[in-house]
């Protein structure tokens, strides 16, 4: 991930949005719609953890999935190859990075509805914890709004190209 609150890092919450987030995403219609590898795609920003916000220092943007025994992991990852090749190549047009703002401001507010409103004090206590001031919950919006086109690319191509990663397949039936 890049660095919490640059520029690149709203981006990059953005590109979470395209290629991962919802039965919309680029993944999840490649891998699930198109080839039926998977029922399923997941991960995101901190996943597992919490969310893009309430962490303070490094961190990874991840996604899983678990696959038909008839496809190879090869293929998958060939898929994710594509899927990131196809966006980079096509860029990330304005209409796009605007549905991915919906997007980001929908899962913000089921983020702060959360649990009675412990998602709205999780956000206000990291951003007091990490960064003393809790009024940023406001802010994030405008921060999304920033992001151009332009930028998106730069951060995909940055941060999403194939020596920046790391792929673990777990076979579990498989022998030591």
């Amino acid at each position: 991930m890049p660095d919490k609150n640059t520029p690149e890092y709203y981006a990059m919450g953005l590109l979470d949005q395209i290629l991962l987030q919802g039965n919309d995403s680029r993944l999840y219609q490649a891998l699930v719609q198109e080839r039926g590898y998977t029922g399923s795609v997941s991960g995101g920003i901190n996943s597992g953890l919490g969310n893009m916000f309430n962490y303070n220092g490094p961190m990874l943007w991840d996604g899983s999935l678990v696959y038909d025994k008839t496809v190879s992991a090869d293929s998958v990852v060939a898929v994710l190859d594509r899927e990131i090749q196809k966006l980079d190549k096509e860029g990330v047009s304005q209409e796009l990075l605007d549905l991915a703002i919906v997007k980001m401001r929908s899962d913000l507010y089921d983020q702060v509805s959360q649990l009675y409103g412990f998602g709205k004090a999780d956000l206000l206590a990291t951003f007091a914890l990490f960064e003393n001031d809790p009024k940023r919950i406001n802010q994030l919006e405008t921060e999304f709004r920033k992001v151009t086109p332009e930028l998106m690319q730069k951060t995909l191509r940055e941060y999403l190209r194939p020596t920046n990663r790391t792929i673990l397949t777990i076979n579990p039936l498989a022998k030591s």
